[in-house]
């Protein structure tokens, strides 16, 4: 092997490890200025329905809203955005 080829993999690593050390210092500085995502954090699943092998229906609710997703193999999934009126979940525990 020819040194230049050595050379090429050195400058190249030592590249990398130049980016790794400016992610790890100035990534904290970046964090901060990112924005607080709190409206996700009450994201819950509700309930969850098979409808065969490879469909399902989930009820989710985003803070105090609730959606039925419909997810089915093919097809993009659909969205159905669910009244806030007379809503009642049971718990249902499977044994």
């Amino acid at each position: 092997m020819s040194y230049d080829k050595i050379l090429i993999v050195v400058l190249f690593l030592l590249a990398l490890i130049l980016v790794q050390l400016l992610i790890k210092y100035r990534g904290k500085g970046l964090l901060p200025t990112l924005p607080k995502t709190s409206s996700f954090t009450d994201l819950n699943i509700r309930a969850r329905l098979p409808l065969s092998k490879s469909d399902r229906a989930d009820v989710i609710s985003v803070g105090k809203q609730s959606f039925l997703l419909v997810f089915a193999k093919g097809h993009s999934p659909s969205i159905i955005e669910l009244s806030t009126e007379n809503q009642q979940f049971v718990n249902v525990s499977e044994d």
